[in-house]
């Protein structure tokens, strides 16, 4: 099984998906503590999930597969940036989003 980072639930793949949230801060630094791979690709985003996890998170734009057991802890804007909008991450934080837990099952 192999743990992502995202900036969006991604569907990567036709299959069976199941997605939880929003998660409370101290689940997802527990869930954090057995590692993944980041494909975060804002500095801004990455710099909040830092803090929020209590460890760094990497500036990574990579394609990313779902495969059948994997997961992925989803970093959701609930609001539409302008095109081409890039924050701070002092400008992110006071923007309204959520954490989720996408999986995908088969």
């Amino acid at each position: 099984m192999t743990r992502h980072l995202l900036n969006s639930p991604v569907l990567t793949d036709f299959g069976l998906w199941r997605f939880d949230g929003p998660l409370p801060a101290a689940t997802v630094r527990d869930w954090a503590r057995g590692g993944f791979v980041s494909a975060i690709g804002h500095a801004a985003t990455a710099d909040l999930l830092s803090e929020l996890l209590g460890q760094p998170v990497a500036v990574e734009r990579r394609r990313v597969q779902l495969d059948p057991g994997d997961e992925a802890l989803v970093f959701r804007l609930l609001e539409r940036l302008p095109e081409g909008a890039v924050l701070p991450p002092d400008a992110l934080a006071t923007l309204r989003w959520e954490l989720g837990l996408l999986r995908r099952v088969e």
